[in-house]
């Protein structure tokens, strides 16, 4: 379950994670938190390239081949997402990010047969890159 929740937190920063210095794609910080009762998590940050106009689009998740992300919607500033993951830490989830600009808020609600967590997405470009 511990490699499935570091998964989750890492699931923020879909797309493409090269980053140069200079590009005509657009550099993201993107932060999440994760809220789950009983086991506070510290929130991560980090920067991911998009390429410009791109939608905030969930990826795999990390280290989990038993993960898959459906129902992926992109509705002009708003993306929706759900994800499914099998075996041993069986979960679901649903999750969307509106895009305004230069920031981003979104959120991901998850749940298993134990635990029921929300992760916090929010983000603000800072810069150019060059997306691979």
């Amino acid at each position: 379950m511990k490699e499935l929740l570091s998964g989750m937190v890492l699931l923020a920063a879909m797309g493409s994670t090269s980053v140069l210095a200079a590009g005509s794609d657009e550099l993201w910080e993107m932060t999440t938190r994760m809220d789950m009762p009983g086991m506070p998590m510290p929130a991560m940050t980090q920067t991911v390239c998009l390429r410009k106009g791109e939608s905030y689009k969930p990826g795999k998740v990390p280290h989990q081949k038993n993960c898959e992300m459906t129902d992926l919607k992109v509705s002009g500033n708003k993306t929706t997402w759900k994800m499914h993951c099998s075996g041993r830490d069986a979960m679901d989830g649903s999750g969307e990010v509106t895009h305004t600009g230069d920031t981003m808020k979104g959120s991901m609600k998850l749940s298993s047969k134990d635990i029921q967590m929300t992760q916090s997405i929010s983000g603000k470009r800072i810069g150019a890159c060059q997306a691979k």
